[in-house]
């Protein structure tokens, strides 16, 4: 084993470090597969060689397996055939030659296990199941080694073999999975399944910038390639740190109300205000507003489509247009799904008993995720600063890019927000006028409740499969199957369920075999071996 950091290995580590002290912090600093998990992240990172990175890759699919299976084993079964595929994909990969082969199956690998359309159907059933720590770490950091294995691959190692097809086929991916991601959840009523749908969104938009910038690397567009570049890293940082801090707030929600449906919550703020500011900081980064995380990789991806576009024919520009799109429609999405998820968990009426009567959260999960939420400040208010600190990585993807700076000055743009907040604030109590009024529910208040209903009558309130229906009704029914379901499922899903369950019959008749048929086994497998080595050789 051989251990060799570079620049991207240490971005990538940078990202890493503080989700693994989060989710410790959190609760799961005495699981000793948590350690695992993050020990095999890690060992890929630092890999030198190409046995190291598959073993620390493996090491991390096994330990989040197994983090899985005890939390639900119906989503764990599932995983574990996607994570078989995945390996079976990279072994022979890491060891082929440069070529068109082995890129694309180091990116079903790698897309396999981010979750990267249409091998994304397990994410959104495995990333909900473990508890909030583990979940964290998969969306945050998991999902990022294996979008690092394809950085590597794809802008280093596969570069002399580049072809502006490789770009194409990224893009084209990426955008299936922002707008299956983003639709699904503005979908789904599970708090905890919305996040690991907008993983699989915000994947497909760091997928996006990826293949913009491969596409441009195949062409010799040193300017495009740079601002590819910028947007995918970009966006890779802010959604390792808004990410877990709201899979740590959804464990929150769980643990005070014994729920996460988004049904059952309500006028959460109320009585858990630090947890409501934290969560309303994560959604606003997971919409992408300005002034938050998510809107600087957005806007330097809007800005490279728009650029990509002008680099080819006809083609390239309808392919583009309707690129920018789909990004659009996946961006409004992700807006609404971020505004009904924290208007209709923490906002209005509580809808039970627990709702209402749920604590604050205090200690260890307030410390985890203020630490996500200081770390999320200079990535939204100073993106250019952070870029800067990621020249050597941009320079080591692509040594001849160039790097245009960052149009965009969202800390002048705080400054002048908090000013003008200031000036109106004294406007209101210098000449506004104090109290209360009262209408009825149905108009958009919040009348006095019977004394029967001390809470409020939860039916005269939207609910979030409500809220959802217009949607699901215009878009959802389009593009996502009749009953809502995911489209891949029905083709992907049962076929890789029954290669699982082929595999473990293989296993239990390979247990019941007799040593003679073990050796033959192991003796035809070195013929099979050897044979394929001389055909290699030119033999």
């Amino acid at each position: 084993m051989h251990l060799q950091p570079d620049a991207l290995s240490w971005l990538f580590l940078g990202i890493l470090l503080p989700q693994v002290v989060a989710s410790a912090v959190a609760g799961m600093r005495g699981s000793v597969t948590f350690w695992v998990f993050g020990l095999g992240m890690a060992l890929a990172l630092l890999a030198g060689d190409a046995f190291t990175l598959i073993f620390g890759f493996e090491l991390m699919s096994a330990a989040s397996w197994l983090l899985v299976l005890r939390g639900d084993e119906r989503p764990a079964t599932f995983y574990v055939t996607m994570a078989i595929f995945s390996g079976a994909c990279l072994i022979p990969a890491v060891f082929l030659p440069a070529s068109s082969v082995a890129f694309v199956l180091i990116l079903l690998g790698t897309g396999a296990k981010a979750g990267l359309a249409p091998l994304h159907a397990w994410l959104p059933k495995a990333h909900p199941a473990p508890p909030a720590g583990v979940s964290a770490l998969m969306s945050g950091g998991m999902v990022k080694v294996a979008l690092y294995v394809l950085i590597r691959y794809a802008f280093i190692i596969l570069a002399p073999a580049a072809q502006p097809w490789w770009g194409v086929v990224l893009i084209a991916a990426g955008l299936a999975s922002v707008l299956i991601g983003a639709l699904r959840a503005m979908l789904e009523v599970e708090l905890k399944t919305v996040l690991a749908c907008s993983t699989v969104e915000h994947v497909g938009l760091i997928a996006v910038g990826l293949g913009v910038a491969l596409r441009a690397k195949a062409m010799g567009d040193e300017t495009l390639e740079g601002l590819g570049l910028q947007a995918a890293l970009l966006c890779i940082v802010a959604h390792a740190l808004f990410k877990p801090l709201l899979f740590l707030g959804a464990g929150e929600v769980k643990h005070a109300v014994g729920t996460t449906s988004l049904n059952w919550l309500g006028g959460l703020v109320r009585g858990m205000p630090r947890l409501g500011g934290l969560m309303l900081l994560g959604a606003a980064c997971m919409a992408a507003l300005p002034l938050g995380a998510g809107f600087a990789p957005e806007f330097l991806l809007l800005h490279a489509i728009i650029g990509a576009a002008a680099t080819g024919g006809i083609l390239a520009r309808l392919f583009f247009t309707a690129a920018l799109a789909i990004l659009g429609l996946g961006a409004a999405l992700a807006l609404g799904a971020a505004v009904r998820l924290f208007g209709m968990g923490f906002l209005g009426r509580p809808r039970s008993l627990q709702a209402a009567a749920a604590d604050d959260i205090r200690g260890a999960p307030l410390m985890a995720m203020g630490l996500l939420a200081v770390l999320i400040l200079p990535v939204a208010l100073l993106p250019g600063l952070v870029l800067g600190t990621m020249t050597p990585v941009l320079l080591l993807l692509a040594p001849q890019a160039a790097l245009p700076p960052l149009a965009y000055a969202p800390l002048s743009l705080a400054v002048l927000a908090l000013l003008l907040a200031a000036a109106l604030g004294f406007v209101l109590q210098r000449w506004g006028v104090r109290g209360t009024r009262e209408v009825a529910g149905w108009n958009g208040g919040f009348g006095a409740p019977p004394p029967w209903l001390p809470f409020g009558d939860p039916a005269t309130q939207p609910s979030a499969t409500g809220l959802a229906e217009p949607v699901a009704r215009a878009i959802g029914r389009g593009v996502l199957a009749r009953d809502m379901a995911d489209p891949t499922e029905a083709w992907l899903v049962a076929p890789l369920l029954q290669l699982y369950r082929r595999l473990v019959r293989l296993a239990e008749r390979i247990r019941r075999a007799t040593i003679r048929e073990r050796l033959a086994f192991v003796f035809g497998a070195l013929v099979v071996f050897l044979l394929a080595l001389g055909l290699g050789e030119g033999g």
